[in-house]
């Protein structure tokens, strides 16, 4: 399954290691999967693989595998999130620029607009995992 598939919810699975093409260590994606049992299994056998290539000395000992529950709509809640920052940080108003969705869970935009009348965005509930 595609992990930038934003129409999906996902489990994606990360491998934390050096990335030479950005020459910086970060959590790069190595699959997504549409089911946890399937996602459980890959963790699981990358965990073990990367293990014995730590003990080998073949890999760096600080990188590691995890994993992230993906929901649809995510990536583009993180662009309105990162476009909402940029705004503030150059004393735009964000809110004629977020009018095509929600803000990621952990972001919010307060504020009082030209007639000193109070407004908020943002700062929700994270979506729940759909009941099978």
């Amino acid at each position: 399954m595609d992990p930038h598939d934003d129409s999906l919810w996902r489990w994606v699975l990360q491998h934390y290691r050096f990335d030479p093409e950005r020459n910086q260590r970060r959590w790069v994606v190595v699959a997504a999967y549409d089911n946890e049992a399937e996602f459980e299994a890959a963790l699981a056998a990358h965990s073990r693989q990367l293990r014995d290539e730590i003990d080998n000395r073949d890999c760096d000992g600080q990188e590691q595998v995890g994993g992230v529950l993906w929901h649809p709509g995510y990536h583009a809640e993180q662009a309105r999130g990162r476009l909402a920052g940029e705004a503030a940080r150059h004393g735009v108003d964000p809110r004629p620029l977020l009018q095509d969705g929600p803000l990621p869970s952990n972001v919010a935009v307060f504020g009082w607009d030209a007639d000193g009348q109070a407004f908020s965005l943002g700062g929700d509930e994270p979506p729940s995992l759909p009941a099978d």
